[in-house]
């Protein structure tokens, strides 16, 4: 099922339990309620939901362009999340992480990589070991090859094993790596096209 605002509570409780000492999780559960919301209004951010008994059991959010995301989402209600930040920014180790997060896409760029980005996956406790992240990778490449997407990038923690293998296992080649937030991250890309072992 397609991602829409009215799940944005259900992945955010979900992002924060499965990417807890993310720094997106660190920002409360109003701000990446907020963040989802936005995204999945948003042009330039895509993702699928799966359900178990009107829960949901996992989900992949994906963007073609990580730049254009960040400006419309900045555009739509950068101001309902600088009121949400003001009480957390009183923090120089805050601001240096919500600095980073926002220019993170220029460093980057000193790897070759598509603009394209799956930004997040997670599936619930309960609901793993069955290839449902699996399934949700590959129908999001369904959806990119949709929209013209033919590489896709994806960052994830070089000591994050699981995501590692996940991304590995699903025809993801690292291409490097790269620090954020003080945590060295792997720079993988995959043809959406190239799935079938997935």
């Amino acid at each position: 099922m397609e991602l829409r605002p009215e799940h944005a509570c259900q992945v955010a409780e979900l992002h924060i339990s499965g990417i807890a000492t993310g720094f997106i999780s660190s920002l409360g559960s109003d701000f990446v309620s907020v963040l989802y919301e936005t995204i999945a209004e948003s042009k330039f951010g895509f993702g699928l939901v799966a359900e178990n008994k009107e829960k949901i059991a996992g989900f992949v959010v994906l963007t073609p362009n990580i730049h254009k995301l960040y400006k419309s989402v900045v555009f739509k209600r950068g101001w309902y999340f600088a009121f949400l930040l003001a009480g957390k920014m009183f923090s120089i180790r805050r601001i240096k992480k919500i600095l980073e997060t926002i220019f993170y896409p220029s460093r980057v760029k000193n790897i070759v990589v598509p603009d394209a980005e799956l930004l997040s996956i997670v599936v619930a406790p309960e609901s793993r070991g069955k290839g449902l992240s699996s399934m949700l990778i590959r129908e999001g490449f369904e959806r990119c090859q949709g929209k013209g997407i033919d590489r896709v990038k994806v960052l994830v923690g070089a000591d994050n094993k699981a995501a590692n293998s996940l991304y590995l296992k699903c025809g993801f080649q690292l291409v490097g790596q790269m620090e954020n937030h003080g945590v060295v991250s792997n720079v993988y890309v995959a043809r959406t096209d190239h799935f079938e072992h997935c």
